[in-house]
């Protein structure tokens, strides 16, 4: 039976926080955390600020290939990889949101001026290995994306035009931690969707 409570048109939670960055190795929230407030999430989940209109784009990909017989026909299918990733956009050039696109250790925040400056670094050596969240809402509802294991593979080109905003969209690769753990998990939470249905 159709149920629109079910359809989802995901936004941010009314405390703001959508996308978080913690060290490898964090704990990841749970089911029995629900409905995941952010001052309910591990403090060492850092919360990114202001987020694209884009939202966050969660990609899938299972790259495949096709069998023929002699004759044309295709017998079979096999699937040579499968690929998951998060795109999203952040909007602040904050030192969390920085320290994630450029590496912590490319960072450097200092306030002995009075006012904080910031020293960037563009290294080329490959970004370190965290652990990533996700959260958005649809009313009463949430929902979490889990990465226990991500990497930044891709910057997008970072505009400086003053009929543009200046932002940072990043591409992360998700990766599975072990064997037995899957790259990515998700937790939806429906206290207006009675059992069963």
């Amino acid at each position: 039976m159709a149920d629109s409570k079910l359809i989802w048109a995901s936004t941010r939670p009314a405390d703001g926080g959508v996308f978080f960055r913690a060290p490898l190795g964090t704990t990841l929230p749970t089911m029995a955390d629900a409905p995941w407030a952010e001052e309910d999430i591990d403090p060492a989940f850092v919360d990114h600020g202001w987020m694209g209109d884009d939202g966050i784009t969660n990609g899938m990909q299972r790259d495949r290939t096709d069998h023929q017989a002699f004759g044309g026909d295709i017998v079979k299918s096999t699937q040579d990889k499968y690929t998951e990733t998060l795109k999203l956009t952040c909007y602040e050039s904050n030192p969390v949101v920085l320290a994630t696109v450029f590496g912590a250790d490319n960072v450097t925040v200092d306030e002995t001026s009075g006012h904080r400056q910031v020293t960037v670094n563009h290294s080329s050596l490959p970004l370190e290995r965290s652990v990533f969240l996700a959260r958005v809402i649809e009313g009463d509802k949430t929902r979490l994306i889990r990465v226990q294991e991500g990497e930044i593979i891709t910057v997008d080109d970072v505009v400086h035009l003053n009929s543009q905003l200046v932002k940072y969209t990043v591409t992360i690769m998700c990766y599975k931690p072990d064997a037995d753990t899957d790259a990515v998990s998700e937790l939806i939470d429906e206290p207006d969707v009675l059992a069963g249905s």
